[in-house]
Parts: structure tokens; sequence; C-alpha cells
């Protein structure tokens, strides 16, 4: 038996979840102990939101009925452990490496997703670099801009997309730093660095505009 914990919708998704051919209104509200009109209900926000679907009949002898699935989308909603999968899996690599090897890692895999990107930035000048870069970072969830607060172009993003996990491993920055260096085509200094306790991550650009 599935805990119903959370909101109505969330104890829908929990449903779903246990029953991968999927349920018909009836079946969810006598789990729920609430109507059908209120499931209904909530099965159209859901489905507007696109984390369930309409399945197959369900016929069982009756009026058949439409069953109810879990989008992908559905399924991503649900938590998931990927922070903690990921801290266990950089510390075996810092241990199996060294800190220096994966540093050296992390540095050719923001070369390589940056090399991916290039085709986005081919023909920009360096302005035009830098805003198509503070999009790509927007797009990844960076909250990223530029600090019209400093004299030297710099980019300041005030959301670290692995915020918890390089507070372990510090090393994570390498991957920013390599992409950002790579698409701009010029060095930059990390001056600001929130695992460190800053208040946002800022890359300062050097030789802008050479």
């Amino acid at each position: 038996m599935v805990k119903l914990t959370g909101s109505r919708q969330e104890q829908i998704l929990k449903l779903l979840l246990s029953n991968a051919a999927g349920m018909s209104i009836d079946e969810l509200a006598a789990q729920l102990e609430i109507s059908r009109n209120a499931v209904k209900q909530h099965l159209t926000g859901l489905e507007k939101d696109q984390l369930v679907q309409e399945a197959a009949l369900n016929s069982t002898g009756g009026r058949p009925s439409r069953n109810y699935t879990l989008t992908e989308q559905g399924r991503n909603r649900l938590p998931k452990q990927y922070p903690w999968f990921c801290n266990l899996l950089l510390g075996e690599l810092k241990t199996e490496l060294g800190e220096t090897a994966l540093r050296q890692m992390l540095w050719r895999m923001g070369v390589n997703l940056a090399q991916s990107l290039a085709p986005q930035f081919a023909g920009k000048n360096p302005e035009q670099k830098q805003s198509a870069l503070v999009e790509l970072m927007q797009s990844l969830g960076y909250h990223a801009e530029m600090d019209a607060e400093q004299t030297q172009p710099t980019i300041k993003a005030v959301n670290c997309v692995y915020h918890d996990l390089a507070q372990q491993h510090p090393e994570l920055c390498e991957f920013d730093r390599a992409l950002i260096t790579t698409l701009l085509e010029h060095p930059i200094e990390q001056t600001a660095c929130m695992a460190l306790q800053d208040c946002a991550c800022k890359f300062k650009i050097c030789n802008a505009g050479v």
C-alpha cells in the first residue's frame, strides 16, 4: 500500500507510479477517498502540466473506463537521489584518480561540452559571445547576467546548479571555468564562488575585446 502524503496531486502521482498499467478515475477516487469530480479536477491540472496522460481503456466487464498513467515528465517530478549518487561518484573518482586528475577530467568535460556548442558562437564578436553565453547559462538554470557593477566584463551567476555538491567537491568549478573559457575564447578569472559562501559566482573575462 502506497503511503499517501503530500498534496492530492502528489498522491495521484504516487498511486500511478505504483500502477504502471494505469488507474481509472473510480480507482483513484476509491484509493484517495474523495469524489470522482475531485479526481477529475486534479487529473485535468496534471494533464495540463503534462504529468499524466490518458492510456488504454480499462474493460472489466462493466462499462469501459479510461485509465491514466504517468508521463516521463511525471516520473521525473517525483523525488530522485541524483545529488546523493553524484556525491558518492565524485568521492570515489577523487579517491581513485586523485584531486589533480579529477580537476583535469572535469576541465576536459567542460571543454568537450563547449566544443559541441561552438557552432552557436561562431562568427560572433566578443560582446555577442558574452550575451550568448549568459543566455546559455540562463537556460541551464544559473540565473546568470553581466555584472554591471564591475569595470571589467564579468559574468555573475546567483544560482549554482550543483551547489551542495560543489561545497563538498569544489573541483566541480573546473567544469564551469572550462566551459566559459572555451566558449568565449578568452581566459577568465573566477573572483567569487557560492560554494565558498560568496553571494554569487563571478567570472571576470580577461583581455575581453582582444
